[in-house]
């Protein structure tokens, strides 16, 4: 410890945080998918030099069931969990009018985004965040978000955000909606260009994206996806047309490299940190959630995703460090993490799963249903597709249609439960009944997830090693701990090096920023203020 310095704990909103200035920017990093035993401290670049300089939360998870992208930025940006977001997942049914719908979707057409054909905004979410709260308390501070997904993006940015930023492959490059501004401004239309593989950022990408094999697991892994080709090159700008090349470009670790040079863009144009006041960051890097999806988080793809992003986040705390000193303040967390694929575990003797594939056909179980509910409810039912809708979060009755055709929603239920639960690789259907009047600590987890009018009245439980996805790839969405640990690491200005084995979640990352920053928050969040080592002077 240096002379002069001492060590206290932030543990509420008194003590060593009330001696402390406000550091000038606050920057929230999320990396899509990213489970904590993949970055290490032999890392070269930024998220090497998180785990040797910053503190460590080693025991964080979601404390929740619904391990999807936009219920975790949800969660991680306001403090409290989905059951209170508002948000159970990225897809979900509305019950009151049977209709699907995306989580950072919106009916109103002045929200409509720019460029696009669709609208987005954060009116789904049902309350404020980090950046809502430091507005609050600083109308003079900035917030902005830029990130791989809109559902990153605008989860993070929050509600009075100056703006949130995404790439989007229908618009070729980086948009916004018109709920954060009527244009985008001229430095993200710069970045773009008027083509974004010609003149634009995209126009220093290579044709194809060449990574070496790793150590981990064989190239071209059987259960690879093929979509993208599974070899050591995947085609990027080779191939004709604007929007294959916009597909191909995000399933690779340059949409990284975008995301984090306009992110330093934003942090240039916009002054964050140098106008007096606190401003707040927030950057979302998605690739390795796209990446991991098609080869698994272990693949020779991820691991050279990982290694491009680690250098990307070091450049950018090293700008960080010479444009603003020092004064600033990082935490590092993700959404969620991943199943590695069924063949891996299999190799490694790690499979439990009931399905001799570890591969469910959610799709085939939801068609098989619908027969069933025909069957078993027989004559009014001629058309079983209107009186269930599935989705992320679950399989929906429409209570309208069902009370139409004479049939108790507690009878479709029934079925539907039972016939779940005959399924080999189902551990349980959770009804909402189940979900509220549970007990344990499975039972706690959904019920943080269940959101009124928003999740099915069924929700699946598969059998841990079982993924929902069928051919090859890998994918996240249950409650077990290989899809909720997450990283958690602040770093900056007064935070000590170290480490807590704490069971911490990501839902406690927002207030215990929020208090390093002595914003005025919400009383009833969920998460709480974590206790981090604060280097103070000594008196």
């Amino acid at each position: 410890m240096l002379p002069g310095l001492c060590v206290a704990y932030l543990l509420g909103p008194s003590g060593a945080a009330e001696a402390r200035a406000r550091p000038r920017l606050v920057v929230v990093v999320v990396v899509d998918q990213l489970r904590p035993d993949r970055i290490t401290r032999e890392l070269p670049g930024g998220l090497g030099r998180l785990m040797r300089e910053g503190y460590i939360y080693s025991s964080a998870r979601l404390d929740y069931a619904a391990s999807r992208t936009c219920p975790g930025h949800a969660t991680m940006a306001t403090g409290v969990n989905p059951n209170r977001t508002g948000i159970p997942s990225n897809n979900y049914v509305v019950r009151q009018t049977f209709e699907s719908t995306y989580c950072v979707s919106d009916d109103d057409s002045a929200n409509a985004v720019i460029g696009g054909k669709n609208n987005r905004s954060p009116n789904s979410i049902h309350v404020s965040g980090l950046g809502d709260w430091l507005k609050a308390a600083s109308p003079e501070s900035r917030a902005f978000a830029v990130a791989g997904k809109d559902r990153a993006a605008i989860p993070l940015a929050g509600k009075t955000a100056d703006g949130a930023f995404w790439y989007m492959v229908d618009t070729v490059g980086f948009t916004s909606s018109r709920y954060y501004m009527s244009e985008l401004p001229d430095y993200v239309r710069e970045f773009n260009g008027r083509e974004f593989f010609v003149d634009g950022f995209g126009g220093g990408t290579p044709e194809s994206w060449d990574h070496p094999r790793n150590d981990v697991w064989m190239e071209d892994f059987p259960s690879e996806s093929e979509l993208k080709n599974n070899s050591g090159t995947h085609a990027i700008t080779a191939e004709e047309g604007g929007n294959s090349r916009a597909r191909n470009f995000h399933a690779t670790p340059y949409l990284d490299s975008a995301t984090a040079a306009l992110a330093k863009r934003v942090l240039t144009e916009e002054e964050l940190g140098k106008r007096g006041v606190t401003d707040y960051l927030a950057v979302g890097f998605s690739a390795s959630d796209v990446v991991g999806h098609l080869y698994g988080p272990y693949s020779a793809e991820s691991a050279d995703t990982l290694i491009r992003l680690d250098l990307e986040v070091g450049a950018l705390m090293t700008m960080l460090d010479e444009e603003l000193g020092g004064d600033y303040v990082l935490a590092l967390t993700s959404d969620h993490g991943v199943m590695p694929m069924p063949e891996y575990l299999k190799e490694r003797d790690q499979f439990n799963c009931p399905e001799e594939s570890g591969r469910v056909d959610l799709t085939g179980i939801g068609f098989w249903s619908f027969w069933n509910l025909h069957w078993q409810l027989s004559a009014p039912l001629s058309n079983p597709r209107n009186l269930v809708k599935f989705s992320n979060a679950g399989a929906m009755v429409n209570e309208r249609y069902a009370v139409e055709l004479g049939v108790g929603v507690d009878e479709v239920v029934d079925v539907l439960e039972q016939y779940f639960e005959k399924q080999p690789a189902v551990v349980e259907a959770w009804t909402v009944e189940e979900t509220m009047s549970g007990e344990g600590a499975m039972a706690r987890l959904y019920r943080n997830s269940y959101v009124d009018g928003r999740t099915g009245h069924v929700v699946l439980q598969l059998a841990q090693s079982c993924v929902g996805t069928t051919g090859s790839g890998t994918s996240h969405g249950s409650p077990y701990l290989y899809d909720r640990r997450v990283p958690l690491v602040f770093f900056g200005k007064g935070i000590a090096p170290g480490q807590s084995v704490e069971e911490v979640h990501s839902v406690d990352m927002a207030p215990t920023l929020g208090n390093l920053l002595e914003l005025k928050m919400p009383d009833d969040l969920d998460g709480r203020v974590l206790g981090l080592p604060l280097v103070t002077e000594s008196r």
